[in-house]
């Protein structure tokens, strides 16, 4: 990747070993990503701190926000991408997802190529406007 800047990738997810594994994957795709963090409130405290590019948002968080409600806090705080990732794809939850507008919904397993091209279109998406 010949870009002048890094895209910078915070990961919010509270399975350490996916965490882990996504991390180490965004790495060798050229990323640069932070220490993963595993609960929404967590997750809007770095959020000033790490200025990510792009968030990768698991739905289901421990702690009392889910990630559909952290995005939603996201959201009020500024135009940051998010792409949700989701060990369940129940109707409901999706539409719940869906409504944040985010800029993809996968559910686990995420193919590295299928994460790297929406984190791709994220940036551009956010580039242009």
């Amino acid at each position: 990747m010949n870009r002048t800047k890094q895209i910078r990738v915070l990961l919010v997810e509270d399975e350490a070993i996916t965490a882990l594994a996504m991390n180490m994957a965004l790495e060798n795709m050229g990323y640069a990503t932070f220490e993963p963090v595993a609960t929404g409130r967590k997750a809007l405290e770095r959020l000033p701190l790490d200025k990510p590019d792009v968030i990768l948002m698991d739905i289901n968080l421990t702690g009392n926000m889910d990630g559909i409600e952290t995005a939603h806090k996201i959201r009020t705080l500024g135009p940051t991408p998010i792409i949700f990732i989701s060990g369940y794809s129940s109707n409901e939850l999706m539409a719940r997802a869906k409504a944040i507008d985010p800029v993809a919904v996968f559910v686990k397993p995420v193919r590295p190529q299928e994460l790297q091209a929406a984190i791709e279109t994220a940036v551009k998406g956010t580039e242009n406007s």
